[in-house]
């Protein structure tokens, strides 16, 4: 059985992508491992807001592909945050080693097994332009 996971992409004004290094140099979008009986959007929020403090609402499904960690087959569901309360904080010391906000996905380490996702990105001038409204 797969193993299902969440990603947020989330805007600040300038327009750059807030992005968390969850492992060693290994960079993501916040989110994470979906629960038993929740939904996927259900999952996104609240992992989101254990990674960051941000309250996210008005979200978006953009993007669900298969990937592939580790020899693990994961079904990946990415969400835009429309709207977003709070301030980004490392909420999860222990877990979280860094967030930040980039204006140039390249400039960090993801990993490897994204590809299609950044394939898929790269073609999407809807997400390029959309923006988080921040409250």
């Amino acid at each position: 059985m797969k193993k299902v996971f969440s990603r947020v992409f989330i805007k600040d004004t300038a327009g750059d992508f807030l992005v968390i290094r969850d492992r060693a140099d290994v960079w993501n979008f916040p989110g994470g491992k979906k629960e038993i009986g929740e939904t996927t959007m259900e999952c996104a929020i609240r992992e989101v807001y254990e990674e960051t403090a941000l309250r996210i609402s008005q979200v978006e499904e953009v993007y669900q592909a298969d990937f592939l960690f580790e020899e693990v087959e994961w079904e990946g569901h990415f969400y835009f945050a429309h709207q977003v309360s709070g301030r980004p904080t490392l909420n999860e010391p222990n877990k979280i080693k860094g967030i930040q906000f980039i204006s140039d996905l390249s400039s960090v380490e993801f990993s490897p097994s994204l590809a299609s996702l950044f394939q898929w990105l790269s073609r999407q001038d809807d997400l390029k332009t959309s923006q988080t409204t921040w409250c």
